[in-house]
């Protein structure tokens, strides 16, 4: 939950920082839209993975769109060394924060959690009907 949380506050960033940065107005909309077009998609993953188990997409689109606006820094040619890092910045903390999510699902997939991907499963299908062995136990004996 905390790391949905502060995808969510990184793409509230994204949406106000031309105003608490003072964009040069000369520039027009272009390098903001892109801002606030990688905001929208990381604002709207932090809610979706407080609303359901994260998975590996949510944690691989933040991280590649942390590389997109990257990427944007170094060659969108904004003319503003301000807005240049302040997207490399952005970047680099959603590309971290992307991949510390897929570190954490992989660490938890590798633990085996009950109700976690990576569960380990039956052979012989005796979870099929309960869902879990710990509950088929109980059933048998």
């Amino acid at each position: 939950m905390p790391l949905s949380v502060l995808l969510m506050l990184a793409g509230m960033w994204l949406f106000i920082c031309m105003a608490a940065l003072q964009y040069p107005e000369d520039l027009g909309n272009d390098p903001h839209l892109v801002e606030m077009g990688a905001g929208i998609i990381v604002f709207l993953t932090g809610l979706v993975r407080l609303s359901r188990p994260r998975g590996r997409e949510t944690d691989l689109l933040v991280t590649v769109v942390g590389v997109g606006l990257i990427l944007s820094g170094f060659f969108g040619d904004w003319g503003a060394e301000v807005i240049r890092w302040n997207q490399v910045a952005s970047g680099c903390v959603l590309a971290l924060l992307g991949l510390l999510g897929l570190m954490l699902a992989e660490r938890s997939r590798d633990s085996g959690k009950p109700g976690e991907p990576g569960e380990p499963e039956e052979q012989d299908g005796s979870t099929a009907r309960t869902g879990s062995a710990r509950r088929t136990a109980r059933h048998t004996s």
